[in-house]
């Protein structure tokens, strides 16, 4: 129930958050990076940069996009899409390059510049996303991926679990970044595969439905 008036909160409203809250992060990072050697100052700006404030700026911006109802009108906005999709491939491909010299350097800078990077290269993944689902044929090979981005919250939850989970199994004592790709590859298709069962039988995730019981305080029918 504490969250009603956040759903309820106006557009405008989202719109200053998401840019307060995501100039916030980024200068944070920015700092980080640039001005390493600044004492306590750097533990404040730790908390304004970790992964807790990228999830909660990625919320704001799915939830402003849902309640924008930008989704629905993908086709005529087509136009300012492509140019964000061009100016995030840009950037993404800018940030792939800083983090690859930087990892080969042994930079203590790696995890602020790979942090930094996630922004550009999220909007770049869903602007793509976004004009492919305009083609049916796409939309509906696509369908199954589709049915993960339903339950994130219970996806991304689950993320670490499963990870953790197929480390302990296969014995990793360091995971190298040819182990993360392929582990995240097979953590991938485990979740395309169980949200594409689940959703024969229900409406929503598990932890989607606890988070609306949280909010609404009445329980919801969730099997179809």
């Amino acid at each position: 129930m504490f969250l009603i008036p956040f759903y309820h909160t106006t557009v405008s409203t989202l719109k200053k958050w998401l840019i307060g809250m995501t100039s916030i992060y980024i200068i944070s990072l920015m700092v980080k990076i640039f001005l390493p050697s600044l004492g306590a100052i750097s533990s404040i700006l730790d908390v304004f940069s970790n992964d807790a404030m990228l999830i909660f700026i990625m919320f704001l911006g799915g939830f402003l996009t849902a309640k924008s109802g930008w989704l629905t009108h993908i086709q005529e906005l087509s136009k300012p899409i492509r140019w964000i999709q061009l100016a995030s491939f840009l950037l993404f491909v800018g940030f792939s390059l800083w983090i690859w010299n930087a990892s080969q350097s042994g930079s203590s800078n790696v995890d602020s510049v790979t942090s930094l990077g996630s922004l550009p290269t999220t909007l770049f993944y869903l602007t793509t996303l976004f004009l492919l689902l305009e083609n049916k044929k796409t939309m509906k090979f696509l369908t199954p991926i589709s049915r993960v981005g339903q339950m994130a919250f219970t996806n991304y939850v689950a993320q670490s679990i499963i990870g953790t989970a197929i480390i302990s199994i296969i014995g990793l004592e360091v995971v190298s970044p040819k182990d993360i790709l392929y582990i995240a590859v097979l953590i991938y298709m485990i979740q395309i595969i169980f949200s594409t069962i689940w959703f024969k039988f229900f409406s929503m995730g598990p932890l989607e439905r606890l988070w609306r019981l949280m909010t609404y305080g009445t329980k919801q029918t969730t099997k179809r």
